[in-house]
Order: C-alpha cells, then structure tokens, then sequence
C-alpha cells in the first residue's frame, strides 16, 4: 500500500479535527494550546487508533474523536517532558518549546488542560454505546497515569546518572512511551468492540511497535550526537548505551518482527498496520551509516 499517503491523509483528518477542536481565541492559554498541539508532529498515535478501529470493524468518524484524545495526551506530555524540571529542553518540532514561549506557568497549564479536554472529548462523543466509550477512558487513563506514561517517566528521572540496564530501560520506556502506543490501538478497538482474540493480537502489536519506536529513536539521538543535546550527553538511560548500536538495531528489528506475527492471521484488513510497523524501522536506513560507525 501507499503508506506514505496514508498516513498524510490520516494526519489531515486528524488536524481538521483538532482544529474544530480548539478554534483560535484571544485568550493566552488557547495560543498556548495551539502552538503545541497544531505546532506538526506525525500524529501516529491516533493514526495507528484510527487503522485498528478499522481492523475491527469501526468507521473512521466514529473512532476520531478518542484518536484525538491520544493526541491531546501526547501533546500535554511533551509540553510537560520539555520544562526546565524535567527534561529542559529549548526545541520541539524545529520551533522554541512552549515554557519558552509562554512561561512555564502557562506551560504547565497547556500540559493540564490538554490532559483534561481529552477525557471531556472522548466522554461527550457520539455514535459509541456507552460501555464501549467507557472501556476506551479506562484504558487511556491506565495509559497516561502512574501505571503508564507518568510512572515511566518518573522512572526516567530517576534513573538520569545511574548505570544503565536493559531491565531499567525496559521498564522505563514500557511505561514513557510504549504505554501509549499500546493505548492507541487498544482505544481503536475498544470502540469498535472487537472480540477478545483481536484485541489480544492488536495489545501484542501495540506493544512491540512502541519497543520498535523507542529504540529507533534512541538510535537516531545516538547518531546525531554532535549538538550536545543527546540522551546520552544527558546521562539518559538508552538502548544504544547498553546494547550498542548494532544489537539495539537487532531488537528493533525482532521488535517489529513480532509486532508484524501479530497481525499475520488478520490478513489484508490490517494492511496499514503492516506497513507502519515497517516504516518506523525502516527509518533507521537513514541513519545507518553513522549508527553502524558506532
């Protein structure tokens, strides 16, 4: 398939959607939640929600707004991850982070309320009975919270200057970063209320696709390690630091290998899927010859 104008499709559609969203206002806060949630990014979170939607038999409309949620999620920990307490960083997507802009107490608001407009989002969507919409909350709640996405990056901080481990890497980024993606399409699913067994092949999926995620973009900061601004210059826990580069690229690699066995038995209707987890390690071409120097 064309996976490229896939995901450019997808990503429009979820834009526009944000876009109605949040509609420009005169207010500091909603500058503020503009400039980071509509500032690029590839939106793979609701993409990958809104193709597992499909697999299991919803429609793109009826899955969009719970994609947009993931979206506002993510974005809300990015604006968090970029502040001076955490991992003080000056640049997101090519333009100055929002406390840099806009201070870091409106930054830590925009973090707040895009946290909290994403469960007014998914709570107040139509066309979902309501069980199913409640499953979906839960499950991104779990995601986002001490068990996921937070507890992650508490385990992040906690780790800044300590030995490296492949079992504390692990834990960190299950919860940083493969929390989420498992959310996405487990959200995707939910909605459309897909049997037991498609869920557990879409969670295994989700779970190895955002090992395949994190590891790739380990290797990527690893291979631009000349602006100083790397994981690993911050004394951050990455696969590269205790794998190497050769064997973290391995790991990528069975990572989407077992993502994709996942998908095998779903045949053609989880084409896209396919073809994302693809795409993520294939980037690593672009970086191979300075990862393979190390």
């Amino acid at each position: 398939m064309d996976v490229q104008g896939y995901l450019v499709a997808r990503r429009r559609l979820v834009e526009r959607a944000l876009v109605r969203r949040f509609p420009a206002r005169g207010t500091g806060l909603r500058r503020a939640i503009r400039y980071s949630l509509l500032g690029g990014g590839k939106r793979l979170r609701p993409i990958l929600a809104l193709a597992a939607g499909e697999v299991a038999g919803a429609s793109v409309r009826t899955v969009l707004p719970f994609a947009c949620a993931l979206e506002l999620v993510h974005t809300y920990s990015l604006v968090h991850d970029d502040l001076p307490a955490m991992d003080d960083d000056d640049l997101r997507r090519g333009r100055p982070t929002s406390h840099r802009v806009f201070g870091e107490g409106v930054a830590i608001l925009v973090g707040d309320a895009l946290l909290t407009e994403a469960f007014g989002l998914m709570t107040t969507a139509s066309g979902v009975a309501p069980p199913r919409a409640l499953a979906a909350v839960g499950e991104l709640a779990r995601a986002a919270g001490e068990a996921g996405m937070v507890g992650g990056q508490a385990l992040d901080l906690a780790a800044a200057g300590r030995p490296a481990t492949l079992a504390r890497i692990r834990a960190i980024h299950r919860g940083k970063t493969g929390a989420l993606f498992t959310a996405a399409v487990r959200v995707g699913a939910l909605v459309a209320g897909a049997p037991p067994a498609l869920l557990r092949r879409l969670t295994t999926y989700g779970e190895q696709l955002g090992l395949a995620f994190q590891i790739v973009d380990d290797i990527t900061d690893a291979a631009q390690a000349g602006d100083g601004r790397t994981d690993a210059a911050l004394g951050k826990a990455t696969y590269p630091a205790v794998l190497g580069i050769v064997r973290a690229r391995a790991h990528a690699e069975q990572a989407r290998d077992r993502a994709l066995a996942a998908l095998a038995p779903l045949g053609a209707r989880a084409e896209a899927l396919h073809a994302i987890a693809c795409l993520v390690v294939a980037q690593l071409d672009e970086s191979a010859p300075s990862a393979r120097a190390g």
